[in-house]
């Protein structure tokens, strides 16, 4: 899947700096030693300290109410929520079995997303609207009969927030799951994800209050010394791979809506911030993955 860009909504999820509290500070590019440090089988990328699986538990609010409102706040599921209005009674397709450029220009503006000032030629090359079509399909919310789209049964009711605040939290939790799911099934070199043991390392990472940092490309880990050498003294392709995979990972979750990405104004560095109510479904979710086997 192409590289897809997603701004950051303002809010933000669950405040853990108290679980973050007795961590140190993730070292920062203008921290990191210049010297290539050698593999030691931690990802040289990522922080050594941060937040723990079981951690998350801890985390998210039990609260039906207020469980709600946090998963509200997440792109994937207010585009989800968004993408069923528009189906309404039933859309056609083209014979790819996608949405048409012109409705997906029309969507894209009732979404609010920047397109910048691009005309995607096909809906997937259109992360954040992949990403809800991908999770409403997987559960039944939508079923593509023919050349049309029409609303399915749903594994649970597509409830609304204001109405129902726990059948709300069920079905935003279903739509995460079934994404990465799906995702995983799909695979990296199919446009899903790598989902390796870096990637779920990674997203734990990013709901540290200063969310995960990472250098923009690896032309840029390189520049900076930070790539770990071969027995030959050079940069290791097995430890550029792994940090090609989570990156790439972690985009791909950006632009589904599941984390927030952020550019630096230079565009040396981008920022990954997730939620804790996420996390915890994407781990739901590859543990299901490794069951099926």
């Amino acid at each position: 899947m192409p590289d897809q860009h997603s701004t950051r909504d303002d809010e933000q999820g669950s405040d853990l700096s108290v679980v973050f509290s007795a961590s140190p500070v993730p070292e920062t590019a203008d921290d990191a030693s210049t010297d290539a440090p050698v593999p030691t089988g931690w990802p040289w990328f990522l922080p050594q300290d941060g937040l723990r699986h079981e951690d998350l538990a801890h985390a998210v609010d039990e609260d039906p109410v207020g469980a709600a409102e946090a998963l509200a706040r997440v792109p994937l599921v207010r585009r989800a929520a968004r993408l069923l209005e528009h189906v309404g009674q039933g859309r056609p397709l083209t014979p790819e079995g996608e949405l048409d450029p012109a409705e997906l220009r029309t969507l894209a503006a009732e979404l609010g997303l920047d397109l910048g000032g691009e005309e995607p030629a096909a809906m997937r090359e259109v992360g954040e609207i992949v990403g809800p079509w991908n999770a409403l399909a997987a559960g039944n919310w939508l079923s593509v009969s023919g050349a049309e789209v029409v609303p399915g049964e749903g594994m649970v009711p597509a409830a609304v927030q204001a109405e129902d605040p726990a059948a709300f939290v069920r079905f935003a939790r279903a739509l995460v799951v079934l994404l990465v799911l799906e995702s995983l099934r799909q695979g990296g070199e199919e446009g899903g994800l790598f989902g390796g043991p870096d990637t779920f390392t990674a997203l734990l990472h990013t709901v540290a209050p200063e969310g995960l940092l990472l250098p923009a490309t690896i032309r840029v880990a390189l520049d900076r010394g930070l790539v770990p050498e071969d027995p030959a003294g050079d940069p290791d392709m097995d430890e550029i791979n792994r940090y090609w995979q989570v990156e790439r990972d972690l985009c791909t979750l950006a632009a589904y809506g599941l984390l927030h990405r952020e550019t630096s104004p230079d565009g040396q560095d981008i920022r990954f911030r997730g939620t804790a109510e996420v996390l915890i479904e994407a781990y739901g979710a590859l543990e299901m993955f490794e069951e099926l086997g």
